[in-house]
């Protein structure tokens, strides 16, 4: 396997270079001409919408903080900061993948795939960003991780050139990037080079992650645990099958020291460094910057190092004609876990599960040893180009042009040596490909008349052309250690003579997928406000998509309007020393939602759904290519049409006491409508489901930012800010009348929120057969699913009195969602000393404890051929509250310690101390001035410090799309580090 960059990559980057170099010598040669006007610095594609709403955004402040931690993406630096944005991860390893909904759950969430389709869209300088496409999903039979680097691209960006970021929210604010702002919009501008004089930016900070506090476990504990179930439930014959790596108490490898951690944990080095250098004149302008970051984990040796490149010039070559040009790269190269499941997901095989791993250092190290022959090179790149020309007609009018293009590939070399794989090495090869080019043109028109009525209208145009694919190919039983490569002939050695060392061809399998997503779009906006007291502004937009077309019918119409009313202006407030700002703003807005597959509309599409029971993805069979109809997977038809969403918001933007208090309150009512959704179909069509749209979910919330000058006397000031937001949301119809739907043992309801949990109501636990309630028509037991209950088994509330346990039995309980969330802010200024500190939490939140239901279905679990089998090294670890648990029998028919019960279902309520920075600013100093130093900032940032909850896991926020904690998630680490920012 080798690793190369498209030739088409290289050849933006030398274009680009080019075209930015000659923009600068040809500027460099008009002096003669006079220029009027300052160079735009906009550099968006369309400009920004609504300009009276309420901007929730990060300010320059939180930038500057942003400096100061080592975060290793935008979502973090928002969590806590922002109201109405819900950020969720599944584990503290850096550069994971991660979820980010803004204003509630739109989509029912089934699996990793769905979670793809409420996602925001990220816009760095009016570009949205490409990312991964979810399609990847489809040909891996375990829904644990996605193929291929499975890195989260918002990852890319340095802090250290980053301006501003914005939230939208409002599809009045959305509204101008279409479909792409249905699940809303984060909002990037980066810095944009200076013109009076040069600057140099540096910002550098290292410090280390805290290796991670647990109770390491042997087999002393893990078979005290256990003996309490065999002696009080097992037969003869089950105490005979008592596991073999727990039945001799004198072997060193389960019965030695639990020590373990010291191999898995470790404290890691954190370092971050950015340089840019920006200069010119009026007339021509440049910045430059390189960054580096290493965010590395505390356990399995993982880490994310990020490096990034930027080039940007601004040029005026004849009067009144402006441009900008911008060109910036990314790599990201992701250290990933060694983990089992994390392995044999990719490998979809499964070897001997009976012997876990060892707890004891000692004889874990051989397996160590044995597993530095793996390979797994975990490489993602973005490139995005951008040009955007501005010719000012007159001062009333002008005309605007973006292009634009972004790159991102990904690749993952896997190997695994037969020697840790039962013989059996295996290899696999991921190369993704996404490619967005993005072109927006408009006209804009603005004036003033009678000094009272303003008036700005702009239309125009833009187009969008998408590219997704990739090529996967994996293989098995490779002739030795030393051949990590899969190739159909053999090599050649330094004699001539060819050595057959390939892969056996009948165990190799490629998976190739290609999408092209074209969406072309119209739009007008008008914008009046009279006299800075009332306002309007109406955005009309029309979006084509090409992945929806059915009868030549594929466009959308998306109207949005906003208007406020600037109460400050009127006579009755405007000598008012209460208040220093005071206005009222509403909106609604509709916007469509495009389908991220392109099969709609099209009839039955095919797959290769040709494989045997738990590898139905295969190609090929016998060798030969082969496709067939996706009866396991729906029937897809003509009629699929437009899902949409629309909102209302109400808001209130007011600054009281000459501004020491401001506030934003804003209330939401949003509504995504005609969802597409699997529902089932009669037998007799040979198809599991039909694809129909008809889902439709409703989210209403209330969202509060609050800041304040608590304090502020001579040298010592205190600001406080807070952030509330609370989101219910409830599902009001499902296609085909339906007014409950069974997935993936997930059930919704018309009435009932989308994002509750189906669970049998735990109530003890009968002690005796006597105890089993007895059907008095039937003489029958208490039964579930016809199996009669006895002693040993969960007391389940037959809620419907029928004397059977089953689905019908199941409640609604608890939410993933949390009722109220947000983060509380302080900075305490003391001279040229600052502290800030930052608490974020999450109220009225349930998370299903699944990883202590699988500790106590160790009956069930033990050495099965399924990924319920595997043993993480982490399995000799305690977590959690053992004695608050009845001791069912867990030789049960009945599954007694199943997940799905309340007896798992926990309070994951928190609130964390997220982020403190200690900083003290130098630039007063005498000998700092003296040298034209115009910033210099020394800080202390420590982060996660604690964790105020009730869950008895690992960590309330590490959950799954699901809400559902295994524990295979490492822990958010505790990190320290000290930095410099300097500015010249």
């Amino acid at each position: 396997m080798q690793n190369c960059y498209p030739l088409f990559s290289r050849r933006l980057l030398t274009a680009a270079l080019s075209v930015s170099f000659s923009m600068l010598y040809v500027s460099g040669f008009a002096q003669d001409v006079k220029v009027a006007r300052q160079i735009d610095t906009a550099g968006s594609a369309i400009d920004t919408l609504g300009r009276f709403n309420a901007k929730v955004k990060v300010s320059d402040l939180n930038i500057s903080r942003a400096l100061q931690t080592p975060f290793s993406n935008v979502n973090q630096l928002l969590q806590g900061n922002v109201a109405g944005l819900d950020y969720r991860r599944t584990t503290g390893e850096p550069g994971v993948n991660s979820s980010t909904l803004i204003r509630g759950t739109s989509t029912w969430f089934l699996n990793g795939k769905s979670s793809y389709y409420a996602q925001p869209t990220y816009v760095i300088d009016g570009i949205p960003l490409i990312t991964e496409h979810p399609f990847a999903f489809d040909v891996k039979q375990y829904d644990f991780e996605r193929m291929g680097t499975n890195t989260d691209i918002t990852s890319i960006l340095d802090f250290n050139d980053i301006e501003s970021v914005r939230v939208l929210k409002n599809y009045s604010q959305t509204a101008k990037y279409g479909p792409l702002g249905v699940n809303g919009i984060i909002e990037i501008t980066t810095k944009r080079p200076y013109s009076d004089k040069g600057k140099v930016l540096f910002n550098t900070y290292s410090g280390l992650g805290q290796q991670a506090n647990i109770s390491p476990t042997n087999g002393v504990f893990e078979s005290a645990f256990r003996m309490q179930f065999y002696n009080k439930y097992a037969s003869n014959a089950q105490k005979l099958n008592y596991p073999t790596y727990l039945s001799d108490s004198s072997q060193p490898a389960y019965y030695g020291p639990a020590n373990w951690d010291n191999l898995y944990y470790n404290n890691s080095f954190i370092t971050g460094n950015s340089l840019s250098i920006s200069g010119g004149k009026q007339r021509a302008n440049f910045s430059f910057g390189v960054g580096q970051q290493r965010d590395a984990g505390v356990a399995d040796k993982t880490g994310l190092d990020r490096y990034n490149v930027f080039l940007k010039i601004n040029v005026i070559p004849v009067k009144n004609l402006q441009i900008y040009s911008n060109l910036s790269g990314s790599i990201l190269n992701r250290q990933r876990n060694k983990s089992l499941m994390s392995r044999y997901t990719e490998e979809e095989y499964l070897p001997d599960l009976t012997t876990p791993l060892s707890p004891n250092k000692d004889f874990l190290g051989v397996y160590y040893g044995n597993s530095e022959k793996m390979m797994d090179v975990n490489r993602s790149s973005y490139m995005q180009g951008q040009l955007v020309v501005k010719y000012i007609i007159s001062d009333q009018l002008e005309l605007k042009s973006s292009s634009a293009m972004g790159i991102n590939d990904n690749t993952r070399e896997y190997f695994v040596p037969a020697s840790i794989n039962e013989g059996n090495s295996f290899v696999s090869y991921y190369a993704g490909f996404n490619r967005r080019i993005y072109t927006d043109n408009s006209i804009s028109y603005k004036n003033t008349f009678a000094d009272n009525h303003n008036i700005a209208v702009t239309v125009g145009q833009t187009l969008q052309l998408d590219k997704y694919k990739y090529d996967y190919t994996k293989g098995y039983r490779g002739p030795s250690d030393f051949i990590k490569i899969i190739k159909s002939g053999g090599t050649v050695d330094r004699n001539g003579y060819v050595i057959e060392n390939t892969f056996d061809k009948t165990m190799v399998f490629t998976y190739k997928d290609f999408v092209n997503q074209n969406l072309v779009s119209f739009y007008g906006n008008a914008n009046y406000n009279y006299q800075n007291k009332y306002g309007i502004d109406v955005m009309l937009r029309t979006d084509g998509t090409s992945n929806l077309y059915q009868n030549g019918v594929s466009w959308f119409f998306s109207p949005s309007v906003n208007a406020y009313w600037n109460l400050k202006n009127e006579d009755f407030l405007k000598s008012s020393t209460l208040f220093n700002s005071l206005k009222l703003y509403a909106g609604y807005g509709r916007i469509g939602r495009t389908f991220i597959d392109n099969n709609n509309g099209y009839g039955t599409n095919y797959t290769v759904d040709i494989g045997w029971s738990g590898s139905q993805n295969i190609p090929s069979y016998a060798g030969i290519p082969t496709l067939s109809l996706p009866f396991s997977k729906g029937y897809v038809g003509f009629g699929i049409h437009w899902p949409y969403s629309e909102q209302f918001n109400l808001g209130l933007e007011t600054s009281l006491f000459n501004n020491r208090l401001s506030a934003n309150i804003e209330l939401y009512n949003k509504t995504d409508r005609e969802l597409a959704l699997n529902t089932p179909i009669p037998s007799e069509y040979g198809f599991s489901n039909k694809l129909s749209n008809g889902m439709d979910v409703r989210n209403q919330g209330l969202e509060v930012t609050l800041n304040a000058l608590a304090v502020n006397v001579k040298n010592f000031s205190w600001s406080t800010g807070i952030v509330f937001q609370t989101n219910r949301n409830k599902l009001l119809a499902l296609p085909n009348n339906f007014t409950s739907f069974v997935s993936n043992n997930r059930k919704i309801t018309v009435g009932q929120p989308i994002d509750n949990y189906w669970l049998l109501q735990n109530e003890g636990i009968y002690n005796s057969d006597a105890e089993v309630p007895v059907n008095p028509s039937t003489g029958n037991k208490l039964s579930y699913n016809g199996i009669p209950l006895t002693a040993g088994d969960p007391i389940w509330k037959d809620t419907n009195g029928d004397y059977v346990i089953d689905d019908n039995d199941k409640i609604s309980k608890g939410q993933l969602t949390p009722r109220f969330a947000g983060g509380f802010n302080n900075s305490f200024v003391y001279k040229n000393l600052s502290l800030n500190v930052l608490i974020t939490y999450a109220l009225g939140r349930d998370i299903i404890n699944s990883n202590m239901a699988n500790r106590f279905d160790f009956v069930n679990r033990e050495g099965v051929d399924q990924l319920a089998g595997i043993k993480e090294v982490t399995f000799w670890t305690k977590t959690g509250d053992y004695s608050k648990y009845p001791v069912y029998n867990p030789w049960s028919s009945v599954n007694p310690y199943q997940a799905d019960q309340t007896l798992f279902l926990e309070n994951g309520s928190y609130a964390k101390l997220r982020t403190a920075t200690l900083s003290y600013d130098l630039s007063t100093n005498p000998w700092v001035k003296k040298r034209k130093i115009s910033g210099l900032k020394i800080y202390a940032t420590a982060n996660n410090l604690f964790t105020i909850t009730n869950y008895s896991g690992t960590d309330p926020e590490l959950v799954n799309f699901m809400g559902y904690d295994a524990g295979y998630g490492m822990q958010i680490p505790k990190t320290y580090t000290l930095g410099l920012n300097l500015t010249l």
